[in-house]
């Protein structure tokens, strides 16, 4: 299944997007709050690659820019019962274009009308705040600090909580 916006091809990942991906996942920037900080070589992203992102078609998507056909980042729900928690990620050089917001939309339609979502999640960072104002921008409610953890550097993370059940965005869209 895919989807398109104004800007972007919402896909499932490709073998052709290895490259793209692991650029992006083996770079400290991107992953510094996301679960896959923790693949730190080229033979563990392999794994991630094989086992994960190319293994589920239905609920990891690439965002590939439509003017000229580079894999940007990527988008996923992970599904325990009704609820889906979506994970995002871009490479750097697509930062502050609007992208994740404007893929997010159709991300959070596919969830509720596709995989049968009552609830949808995000999760971000305190120090990354304009990840939580693109999650207020989908239509997601604050929900507080879910957490806090502190990285191997001595950083001490905030977990933040967004979310939107299916009624809330059944409203929100019948608007």
């Amino acid at each position: 299944m895919q989807f398109e916006t104004e800007r972007l091809l919402i896909r499932p990942i490709r073998a052709s997007d290895h490259d793209a991906l692991q650029a992006m996942i083996l770079d400290p920037r991107v992953v510094a709050y996301l679960r896959y900080r923790t693949l730190e070589t080229p033979a563990e992203f392999d794994d991630a690659f094989k086992t994960h992102f190319l293994a589920d078609s239905t609920t990891t998507f690439g965002l590939e820019r439509k003017r000229d056909h580079q894999l940007i980042g990527f988008y996923e729900f992970h599904v325990d019962a009704q609820t889906g928690e979506l994970t995002y990620a871009l490479s750097p050089a697509a930062w502050g274009h609007g992208y994740v917001a404007e893929a997010g939309q159709k991300m959070m339609t596919y969830g509720f009308e596709n995989l049968g979502l009552t609830r949808i999640e995000a999760h971000y960072a305190s120090v990354n705040p304009r990840s939580g104002r693109v999650m207020a921008k989908l239509g997601m409610r604050d929900e507080g600090e879910l957490q806090t953890f502190t990285l191997p550097t001595g950083e001490l993370i905030h977990v933040m909580a967004y979310a939107l059940n299916k009624n809330e965005w059944l409203r929100v869209k019948s608007a």
